[in-house]
């Protein structure tokens, strides 16, 4: 009888506390997942999205703002040697997203609700960022925005290879 006395007086108070911690929203899995920053090699800025429209840029890199962070969601798969996720922004909880179009130079990124879209899911690998139709993040030579495209462009249109690298930095 004393050892389960014992037992529950140790059980209890843990199992409290940690319903507790779970109320107060320090449990759930957003909190565990590793936030990330990425800075463009070309022009040391950040990616960085909007709290409130699902604009996505690149910024002065300031690691105390939302912003500037992302995570990867915890849906994945894996092809060609390399493992895709979502990059979810932690400004706005929306997935990096793209739609390509094989006319455009530039096909625009932004933010948009974690969903079955196959533009949703990027790899950081290489210290690039690719999305899982082949195209590429880079930076824009005009102002601070923020483009996916197939990395033949570097040689058909002039565009700067360092605009396509990114060095992801995490806490």
């Amino acid at each position: 009888m004393t050892s389960r006395r014992a037992s529950l007086r140790l059980v209890v108070p843990v199992g409290l506390a940690s319903l507790v911690l779970a109320a107060a929203g320090t449990l759930t899995p957003a909190s565990a997942a590793t936030n990330w920053s990425y800075m463009n090699d070309y022009e040391g800025n950040c990616l960085a999205s909007s709290t409130t429209t699902s604009n996505v840029w690149s910024a002065t890199c300031n690691d105390s703002l939302s912003t500037r962070t992302w995570h990867w969601g915890a849906t994945s798969y894996s092809l060609g040697g390399h493992t895709w996720r979502r990059l979810v922004s932690n400004a706005n909880g929306d997935c990096l997203s793209t739609a390509f179009n094989s006319s455009a130079l530039a096909n625009p990124v932004w933010t948009s609700p974690c969903g079955r879209d196959v533009e949703q899911f990027w790899t950081g690998d290489g210290n690039r960022l690719q999305s899982a139709d082949d195209t590429f993040l880079r930076t824009s030579g005009n102002g601070d925005a923020v483009y996916a495209d197939y990395y033949s462009v570097v040689s058909s249109h002039g565009i700067e290879p360092e605009r396509f690298v990114w060095w992801g930095a995490h806490d």
